[in-house]
C-alpha cells in the first residue's frame, strides 16, 4: 500500500442550503472524522472513526470465506464494533459468489454516517472512479428516510447522484428511476438514470485517497446533506441508506433483518427461489 498526498478528482459542489452543514469540511480529508486511512488497512484500529459515527467497513473480502484477497469486516459506532458477516450474492446464473465480484475495480471498502439536526453526512471509501464508465461507473446513494417500502421504487425515495453521469453529480433527486443489476439482479438499487425532480444540492467531494489497495487506486466520497432537501428526517441511520455498484458486484450495508443470523447455506437456497420464481416470472 503507498500512501500518496490528495488529489482532487471533482471540485466541491454547494449551494447556499449547505451553508447549514457545518459539522465537517466537505473536502476529502477525513482527520475531522476522526481517520487516518494512510495507517495499515489490515488493522481493525485503522478504519475506527470519532465516538458516534456510525459505519461499516468490507475492505476485500470477507475472511470467513478464505478467498483471497481479505480484509477488514467490522461494523460499529466510534470505537465499538462488531464482526460484520457480509452475504454472498447470487449471480444471474444461479449461483452464490462473494462480494466483492470480479475483484478490486468493484470494492466499496467502507461506509461511514453521521447527523445533526440539520444535515446527514457520509463518507464511502471506493475504488471506483468518479469518471468511470460502463460498469465500473460508482453507484449512487439510496435513501429510504421515511421508512416507508412503498414510497420510491424498492422504498429509496431520495437518490443522490455520486458518479459525474448522467445527471448533476452530487445533486439529490425524489423519487429516482433506479436501475437493476444486470448481473446480480436480487442487488437493488444500483444507480439511476432520471428522476422525478432535482430537489437541490449536496455538498460532494470525490478524491483520490492517494491508496493503492490491490493494485489500483482509492477515492473517498464526503457529501453534507440538509435534512430540509430529503423531508427533515428525525433520525438517520444504517438502516436508511444503501449504496451499490452499478452493475451490483458489491453493495453495503447488507438489510440485516434478513440475513441476521441466518447460516450461508440458507441464504442461498432463499435468494435462489427468489432468483427463480422472478425468471418464471419473467418467461411467462
Amino acid at each position: 500500500m503507498v500512501s500518496l498526498l490528495l488529489v482532487a478528482m471533482t471540485s466541491v459542489t454547494s449551494t447556499a442550503t449547505v451553508s447549514t452543514c457545518s459539522a465537517y469540511t466537505i473536502d476529502g480529508d477525513l482527520s475531522d472524522w476522526g481517520l487516518d486511512l494512510t495507517d495499515d488497512w489490515s488493522q481493525n484500529s485503522t478504519w475506527l472513526p470519532f465516538t458516534g459515527i456510525s459505519f461499516v467497513v468490507e475492505d476485500n473480502r470477507d475472511p470467513r470465506y478464505g478467498e483471497l484477497p481479505y480484509g477488514v469486516h467490522i461494523r460499529g459506532t466510534g470505537s465499538s464494533y462488531v464482526a460484520y458477516e457480509e452475504p454472498k450474492i447470487m449471480h444471474n446464473n444461479g449461483y452464490l459468489v462473494t462480494q466483492p465480484y470480479a475483484g478490486e475495480h468493484y470494492d466499496l471498502e467502507a461506509l461511514f454516517l453521521d447527523e445533526d439536526e440539520s444535515c446527514i453526512y457520509v463518507v464511502v471509501i471506493t475504488s471506483e472512479a468518479p469518471d468511470g464508465k460502463g460498469d465500473m461507473r460508482p453507484g449512487d446513494l439510496a435513501l429510504n428516510l421515511d421508512e416507508d417500502i412503498s414510497t420510491g421504487e424498492y422504498g429509496y425515495e431520495y437518490g443522490v447522484k455520486l458518479g459525474d453521469n448522467y445527471l448533476n453529480q452530487f445533486d439529490v433527486y425524489s423519487m429516482p428511476d433506479w436501475e437493476d443489476s444486470t448481473y446480480f439482479p436480487l442487488v437493488k438499487p444500483t444507480y439511476f438514470k432520471t428522476a422525478s425532480s432535482n430537489v437541490g444540492s449536496a455538498s460532494g467531494s470525490y478524491v483520490d485517497l492517494g491508496i493503492n489497495d490491490n493494485g489500483l487506486p482509492n477515492y473517498v466520497i464526503e457529501l453534507s446533506i440538509p435534512k430540509s432537501l430529503v423531508g427533515d428526517p428525525d433520525d438517520v441511520g444504517m438502516n436508511n441508506v444503501h449504496l451499490a455498484d452499478s452493475c451490483g458486484n458489491d453493495y453495503i450495508p447488507a438489510p440485516e433483518f434478513l440475513f441476521a443470523a441466518i447460516p450461508v447455506g440458507i441464504i442461498g437456497m432463499v435468494l435462489l427461489f427468489a432468483h427463480r420464481s422472478a425468471k418464471r416470472r419473467v418467461e411467462a
